[in-house]
């Protein structure tokens, strides 16, 4: 995976599992020095592919409606937006392998997709898969399978096409499980990387939710920079060739966005060369060299972002790319981290 995506060997995998059983069977498993021992085919209810002891194992406490092995706070969390966009911070079973963890750490991020086809392709290979997403390291992330290709052609023997991604942006990443999800003692979840789930829904959930952080906007550890345990925490990431012009809005007032529409206009008529231009409603721009997409609103910026990035990029071929920014409520949040990330240039309207 290090060596196809150019990835840095120290950035984390998030390991997808097809199941919720299969999850709890990881942790019941020997350690990752006994691999060759593993019995395959976890998760799938059949004592005799799962081996008659931990067949026995998860038995026990499915028929309690438990799950011991994984941490209390999580457990309403994956009631409700499990299978789904929404990776958790779990205790490292021994089974895994440290390189999926980076090198370091002693926990692991783990993610239930939603996509029958994704679940279907984990289950059939019988054990977790460690899957990031499927670029060259930094580029915008690829939310259709031609955008794999372009990217990796070459280097992969098989791309499933299974059509668009349904969200577009990547999942949120939550800890309720590390020392950085506790202050004084006591549990603050925190979102490490906004996505597919929005803080909303997750404060929704109440209790310990209430008090939900986000990494760099409520709080900041130098351990985790040095050490990331979960991916897009530690290097540059989403960017395309053509630099990235990110029209921040300073709040989410009508006239911050008139503010983003003179200062797009004034810096348009300074450029020369072919601009892309990102919108979120018309702005009213227009021009030979410019390409324009309009977009209904944050959320349908978010589905859109990375295939749009890509579009203006590899299609276009423009020289830079202007992108209106959006209010970083639901999922502009996730909009703006990836914006943040993608642009050399921040003009603050």
């Amino acid at each position: 995976i290090f060596a196809v995506k150019g990835r840095p060997s120290d950035n984390p995998l998030i390991v997808h599992v097809s199941s919720i059983r299969m999850l709890r069977a990881l942790y019941h498993l020997p350690a990752c020095d006994d691999a060759q021992k593993v019995q395959p085919f976890l998760g799938t209810d059949n004592a005799a592919l799962e081996g008659s002891a931990l067949h026995a194992a998860l038995q026990a406490a499915e028929q309690t409606g438990e799950w011991p092995e994984i941490p209390q706070a999580y457990h309403d969390v994956i009631r409700k937006f499990w299978p789904g966009a929404l990776t958790l911070i779990m205790p490292r079973p021994p089974c895994i392998p440290i390189e999926v963890l980076g090198g370091h750490g002693t926990t692991v991020a783990v993610r239930f997709p939603s996509h029958t086809v994704a679940r279907a392709a984990i289950a059939a290979c019988g054990l977790p898969l460690a899957a990031p997403s499927a670029n060259a390291s930094g580029r915008p992330s690829p939310t259709l399978a031609a955008h794999v290709r372009h990217d990796l052609d070459g280097r992969l023997p098989l791309i499933i096409d299974s059509g668009p991604c349904d969200v577009g942006v990547e999942s949120t990443v939550l800890d309720a499980y590390s020392s950085n999800a506790y202050v004084d003692g006591e549990l603050v979840p925190c979102i490490l990387r906004p996505g597919g789930v929005t803080f909303e829904s997750l404060q929704s959930l109440g209790g310990a939710y209430e008090r939900l952080r986000v990494y760099r906007r409520d709080f900041t550890s130098t351990e985790m920079e040095v050490n990331p345990t979960t991916p897009g925490m530690k290097y540059r990431h989403y960017s395309p060739t053509a630099p990235v012009y990110l029209f921040v809005p300073s709040d989410a007032s009508s006239a911050s966005c008139a503010r983003q529409r003179e200062k797009m206009h004034e810096l348009l008529a300074q450029q020369k060369g072919k601009i892309g231009v990102v919108t979120v409603g018309d702005m009213g721009i227009s021009g030979a060299d410019h390409v324009v997409c309009v977009t209904k609103d944050a959320a349908d910026l978010a589905h859109r972002i990375f295939a749009v990035l890509r579009m203006l990029d590899e299609d276009e071929h423009v020289d830079k790319i202007f992108v209106q920014g959006v209010d970083e409520s639901n999922e502009g949040m996730a909009v703006m981290n990836r914006l943040a990330k993608a642009a050399s240039h921040h003009i603050v309207c």
